[in-house]
């Protein structure tokens, strides 16, 4: 029997900038970047509730994916990177980043997970989430929020 991605494998939301995302449900959230504005910074927060009340910023990127928007060469690249919060896209070779995140780099602070995470584009940089590994498989129109 045919199944579709969506509600199997995947679930997303956009835009996704400065939007804390659930892990919950999922073993991990990769975040799609596109810098339109030149050199793009892309910065990762933890929190321990969708309203972003208690804050973490560890150091768990060490890698991202980059292409460039020039369809004739759009092909993906590895950029390593020492582990930070942050991704500073490059203009022009990363006009389109994949940054994922594992729901085991949530930081635990004092025995209180931080689940939730967003990525936040400086300038008129746009960002969407895309869950994958769900947990619960459900149609499309019965996922549940993943910003709740």
């Amino acid at each position: 029997m045919y199944s579709e991605a969506l509600g199997r494998l995947i679930n997303a939301h956009y835009p996704a900038d400065d939007v804390y995302i659930s892990l919950a449900d999922a073993a991990g959230v990769t975040f799609f970047g596109h810098e339109v504005d030149g050199a793009t910074q892309f910065v990762l927060t933890f929190a321990t509730d969708a309203a972003g009340g208690t804050t973490n910023q560890p150091a768990v990127i060490d890698h991202y994916y980059g292409k460039s928007a020039d369809v004739a060469g759009g092909v993906w690249h590895k950029t390593t990177q020492s582990a930070s919060a942050t991704v500073a896209a490059a203009d022009g070779t990363e006009d389109f980043v994949a940054i994922e995140v594992l729901a085991s780099m949530c930081p635990v602070v004092s025995g209180v997970r931080y689940e939730y995470v967003k990525c936040t584009a400086d300038g008129s940089g746009t960002v969407m989430a895309v869950l994958h590994d769900l947990a619960y498989q459900r149609t499309p129109a019965n996922l549940r929020s993943v910003t709740a």
